[in-house]
Order: structure tokens, then C-alpha cells, then sequence
């Protein structure tokens, strides 16, 4: 129990403060003496990439499982659901300060590490993006030519609104923020579809 009591507030002390944090300030907040940790994590190191895991692992299976359960809904349908789903999960400011944490690490050793496992996830992500529109422009005699683009798009467009929930977060409704980019995304692809389609 005391082990993930500590995961728990390192967690919530990583999402606020990044690395940096002294693990004497986790202690407190968890009620312990510092040498506690010990016990159980054997380096500040330790403690900090067994809760970079426990999440990343918990965020992606969760995602993934509930992305694979989509075939039934449309191309246009899938995409966006699966935008607005992890638009919604970092309006916790928490989860999102954690990540943001994760891609800026003070160190060479541990932005590496971060990134080696963020990395292997999010390709996970663009390959289920890339089989829906693939599907999507399964009529398209471009479709070579616009799927990976349109795969960067759409994670630059999530990225960037993910920022946007971080930076302005209370100042207005991120949801009705994300409908209105998914809104433009999404005719700027149909119209470019459409066009090729009567050109060919």
C-alpha cells in the first residue's frame, strides 16, 4: 500500500514540478521520511521511470483498446473520436503537465529514456491513424500520396491542441476549441478528396 502511495504522489509531483523535484518534498506530501522511498525505489531515477511506465503503459492499452473497438463507425467518425477522446483526457491539467514533464527533461540520459517509450506508443498511434484513412481514400488514385501527410497533419493538429489546453486552460472551452480545429481538419481533407475525384 505504501508503495503506491508513493507512485501516486510522485506522480502528482512530477505532473507540478518536472524531475527537478527533491524527493524530501515527495516524502512530505506522502507522509514519510524520505529514507521510506528507499525501501521500496532505489534511486530517485527508479521511482521516477516506474511511474513514467505505470502511466504510459495505463494511458496507451487503455487508448488502444478503445481505438480498436471503432471499425464500425466511419473513417471521418473514427479520427475524430479518437481526437476529441484524447483531447478530453488531458483536460486533466494533471495528466497534461505530466507529459508535457516527460518531453522536457533536464537531462540527456533521461529525455532519451522518456523519448524511447513515448516513441514506441505514438507510432502505435499513427499506424492505427494511418489503416483509417488509408481506408478513407481506399478510392482515391492518390491515396499514396495523401495518407502520410494527412496522418502528420492530424498529429500536428492534436499536438497543437493539446498545447492550446495547457497554455489557455479555464480561459475558455477547450471542447468547443477542438470541435472547431476538427471542423476545418476535416473539410480541408474532404474537399482535397472530393477535388481529385473530379479531376480524375
Amino acid at each position: 500500500m505504501r508503495k503506491e502511495l508513493i507512485l501516486e504522489v510522485a506522480y502528482q509531483k512530477f505532473a507540478e514540478k518536472g524531475y527537478s523535484i527533491p524527493l524530501s518534498e515527495i516524502a512530505e506530501a506522502a507522509g514519510i521520511k524520505k529514507q521510506s522511498i528507499y525501501n521500496y525505489f532505489k534511486s530517485k531515477d527508479e521511482l521516477y521511470f516506474a511511474v513514467v511506465n505505470i502511466y504510459v503503459e495505463t494511458y496507451f492499452k487503455e487508448k488502444q483498446a478503445e481505438f480498436n473497438d471503432l471499425n464500425h463507425l466511419s473513417p471521418e467518425e473514427q479520427l475524430k473520436t479518437i481526437f476529441m477522446s484524447i483531447i478530453d483526457y488531458y483536460s486533466d491539467t494533471t495528466r497534461l503537465r505530466f507529459w508535457k514533464w516527460l518531453l522536457l527533461n533536464e537531462t540527456e540520459n533521461l529525455f532519451k529514456r522518456s523519448q524511447s517509450s513515448l516513441k514506441q506508443h505514438e507510432h502505435q498511434l499513427e499506424n492505427r491513424l494511418r489503416e483509417i484513412v488509408e481506408n478513407a481514400l481506399s478510392d482515391n488514385h492518390k491515396a499514396e500520396t495523401y495518407c502520410l501527410p494527412i496522418v502528420r497533419s492530424y498529429m500536428a493538429m492534436l499536438h497543437g491542441t493539446l498545447d492550446v489546453t495547457m497554455i489557455y486552460h479555464g480561459e475558455f472551452d477547450i471542447k468547443n476549441y477542438a470541435e472547431d480545429v476538427w471542423m476545418i481538419f476535416w473539410a480541408g481533407i474532404e474537399s482535397m478528396i472530393i477535388k481529385d475525384y473530379t479531376v480524375a
